[in-house]
Formats: C-alpha cells, sequence, structure tokens
C-alpha cells in the first residue's frame, strides 16, 4: 500500500535531495490561478521535492571564471531533464497503485493572465494576456502554482527577501517540483518562520538594485543585470552602449527598469550565447550567494 515512508524513499532513490508532503487543504484561500485544487479538485496533498544546485557553480561565477554551466547544469538541466524525468517515474509509482499525480515542473516561460513579472532566467516570458475561463467561476488556463507557498506548505523552506526560496540544508540553491494527487498520504508540518532574517546583504550584493527589502524584487530590472548591463560583467566590451545618454546610470544599476525598457535593452545585452532559451547569467548570482554565506556565518545551514 502506497504510504508517506514509500514516497519520501523513491524520491530520494530517484534523485530527490530533499521531500516533503503538504495537506492541500492549506491552500485554502489562494488566487485561483494558482490553487493546485484548480487543477486535481480531489486532490489530498501535495508533494514537494528539491534537487540541490551545486555550489561550486555559484562559487565559478562569484570568482569570475565560469558563467555558462551555471545555467546550463544549475538552471535547464534540472528543470528540463531531471527534473522531468523524476517526475515521470514518480507518476508513474503513484499511478500504479490506483491514483493520480498531477506533476508540476517550473514553468520558465509562462506567466498566468495579470502577472507583468518575468523570469530573469529566460530570454523571455509570455503572459497569457489572452486565457478565458471555458466556463463561469472557472479559472483562466494555465493553473501555474506559487512555488515558494507550496514549498513552505510541504515543510521544506520559505521564501526569503530576494524571492528565492531557502531551505535548512541547501539555502537558496535548490530547484523544485511538486505532485498533486488524491492519494491519501500522510502530511508534513509546514515549514515556520523563514531562514530569511531581513539581513539585507542580498539588497547589497546585486549589481542592478533589483532587490528591496520594502517592494521585493523588481523582476525586470533583475533580468537587466542578470544578462550584465553592470560594470562587473567580464565580458562587457568597452564601448558597450557607447552614445547612450543613460549609459552611467545603467552600467551603476541607477537607471529603474520597467517591462518596456527592459525588452528594448535586450538586444545590447548579447554576451554570451543563448540558443537555448535561457539567458546567461552574468550577474554571477550575487544575491543568492551573499544569502548563502551570510546564512552559514550565522550557522543556520
Amino acid at each position: 500500500m502506497l504510504n508517506s515512508e514509500i514516497i519520501k524513499k523513491k524520491a530520494l532513490e530517484f534523485g530527490a535531495d530533499l521531500v516533503g508532503i503538504g495537506d492541500i487543504s492549506l491552500f485554502a484561500g489562494t488566487n485561483p490561478q494558482r490553487d493546485p485544487l484548480q487543477i486535481l479538485p480531489k486532490a489530498k496533498c501535495i508533494i514537494g521535492c528539491g534537487f540541490r544546485v551545486p555550489r561550486a557553480l555559484y562559487r565559478a561565477m562569484d570568482s569570475q571564471r565560469q558563467f555558462f554551466n551555471y545555467t546550463q547544469l544549475g538552471v535547464k538541466y534540472i528543470d528540463e531533464e531531471l527534473a522531468e524525468i523524476f517526475l515521470l517515474k514518480m507518476g508513474g509509482l503513484i499511478e500504479d497503485e490506483g491514483y493520480d499525480a498531477c506533476l508540476q515542473r517550473n514553468v520558465s516561460n509562462l506567466r498566468i493572465k495579470g502577472d507583468h513579472t518575468t523570469n530573469p532566467e529566460l530570454i523571455d516570458t509570455y503572459e497569457l494576456v489572452h486565457a478565458e475561463p471555458v466556463a463561469p467561476g472557472k479559472p483562466a488556463p494555465d493553473i501555474i502554482i506559487d512555488f515558494a507557498q507550496a514549498a513552505q506548505i510541504c515543510g521544506l523552506g520559505a521564501a526569503g527577501a530576494a524571492g528565492n526560496i531557502i531551505v535548512p540544508k541547501f539555502g537558496p540553491f535548490v530547484r523544485f517540483v511538486f505532485i498533486v494527487t488524491d492519494a491519501p498520504l500522510e502530511t508534513d508540518a509546514p515549514f515556520g518562520q523563514s531562514l530569511c532574517d531581513r539581513c539585507g546583504e542580498c539588497v547589497k550584493a546585486c549589481p542592478g538594485h533589483a532587490i528591496s527589502l520594502e517592494e521585493g524584487v523588481n523582476t525586470w530590472q533583475c533580468a537587466v543585470y542578470y544578462r550584465g548591463a553592470h560594470r562587473s560583467n567580464p565580458f562587457q566590451p568597452k564601448d558597450f552602449l557607447a552614445g547612450n545618454p543613460k549609459r552611467e546610470a545603467i552600467l551603476d544599476g541607477t537607471k529603474v527598469f520597467d517591462r518596456e525598457s527592459a525588452r528594448a535593452l535586450y538586444p545590447e545585452l548579447d554576451f554570451l550565447p543563448h540558443r537555448t532559451g535561457y539567458a546567461p547569467c552574468l550577474c554571477g548570482k550575487k544575491c543568492d550567494i551573499a544569502c548563502y554565506n551570510h546564512l552559514k556565518e550565522k550557522n543556520l545551514l
């Protein structure tokens, strides 16, 4: 008989580094466009699994020795290959026992209708502007769950000031998948208080000033500097943005970007190949590194 112990054992066997099971009732009151019960109305729980991103990939960027492999191995491979195979194995295990398993990988390039943010990791994102409900009272497709909320409900971690999910063992160096299921599994307690102590180290570390403790993350600002519009980008030529009257403000991170101005600058931010649909990370994820270092110094990891 399928139970939580088997699920957790198999998740680790199939390659996950973290696994937790959340009570689906804890999503009560969630925006229907984010609610897993709108995906599988008879669901009883949600299974969350995390995959560590090797910290040396971050250290290689921090030392400016290598940038490309973080994007390929730490983002694309985990989300599009490792996680997908893992989910299909776990889904098969659950459905062989007669239950449904609705698999949820990171939907990197899509945004629900009304969500005007972007994903800095992608060349661009698409808001589902024209999606319409199939009937009154139903949410518009696609329903995209909030991974930070789901991770907390599954007892794995909670979001920090920079918007990243921070977990006790790996800090912010982790990526997630989820499975919405009607299997009657024993659930874990939600993650309590966030490990984020609002120290502000991520705010200070961001070369684009994209993070605010009061207002959160300007994802379009983040996207511009993730792609390398800052002075510390080692691939940036000396004539970058020559003739642009806002050049100094852009390089200093004091120019504030929105959706239109960020997209207008994207063609200038072509420092490394990006033929996979993912933008090379040329800020070095300084926010995550600062967060990780702070948590280690405080003995919280």
